[in-house]
């Protein structure tokens, strides 16, 4: 009872259309930074595509999230990498006589397919933290963004760990490790959709829910008419003006004997 009148109380409250006004624009602002990020969910699975139609995904031989986000700058950077690649077995099997020009055309393929996946991080992860600094996000949205973050980073490492299939003897990469990223690409997508979606649809029925159960919680609950000691409804009591038939039948009596 105490919390059915503390949620009234606080639903007639003055300012209370002003708050729900505002967590809906920060609603709103969630759902459309989560679209984007959908955006380019969707191209990095496009360009990943095309990486492996082109066969352009074996071309870098590391995995270095932070230090290869630059590319190749100098000739002997380049010399190094077109080293590292000689030694795998796509360059012998495939491509024995390919030469530095035609690695570069499958490099650039592969290394902006690993920096737009390093995009979609930090456009995931610096907005997730102002929205936790402005108060924006409740405890149930936290977990969710927070275990599509953590599934975000471990899509970073099944990449790599489906290249790594690659490397060893056979130039093709593991169809089970493959189908497991495209399929955790899929997943952090529509959920992040799905996500945004409900904040976009869903913010003004649950105001106008949380309107009918305020609404609804402050009505006065009907008086029940408590039953009679024998389980029947008490009769209802006659006015003052109505004589009872008991006294009648004596006033007549005593018109007879006393004429």
């Amino acid at each position: 009872m105490w919390a059915m009148g503390r949620t009234a109380i606080e639903s007639a409250r003055p300012d209370a259309g002003v708050e729900r006004h505002a967590r809906s624009v920060w609603e709103r602002r969630i759902a459309a930074w989560l679209i984007a990020v959908c955006a380019l969910a969707f191209a990095i699975v496009v360009l990943g595509g095309v990486t492996r139609l082109t066969r352009s995904g074996l071309s870098i031989v590391e995995w270095q999230p932070i230090v290869g986000t630059l590319p190749p700058l100098t000739s002997a950077d380049w010399e190094a990498h077109f080293l590292k690649y000689q030694q795998t077995p796509e360059y012998r099997q495939v491509n024995p006589g390919m030469d530095l020009e035609g690695f570069k055309g499958i490099f650039w393929l592969e290394y902006f397919h690993r920096l737009l996946g390093r995009l979609i991080g930090i456009a995931f992860f610096a907005p997730l933290l102002y929205f936790l600094w402005r108060r924006a996000l409740t405890r149930r949205l936290t977990l969710r963004l927070g275990g599509i973050f953590l599934l975000g980073a471990a899509q970073g490492a099944l990449g790599w760990y489906m290249v790594a299939s690659g490397l060893v003897d056979d130039p093709r990469v593991s169809h089970f490790r493959l189908t497991a990223h495209l399929g955790l690409a899929f997943a952090i997508y529509a959920a992040m959709l799905w996500i945004a979606l409900d904040l976009l649809r869903g913010a003004p029925a649950r105001a106008a829910a949380s309107r009918s159960r305020a609404s609804w919680r402050s009505r006065p609950l009907p008086r029940r008419s408590s039953p009679s000691r024998w389980g029947s409804r008490s009769r209802p009591r006659r006015s003052g003006s109505e004589p009872s038939p008991t006294m009648s039948r004596r006033s007549e009596r005593c018109l007879r004997t006393n004429p």
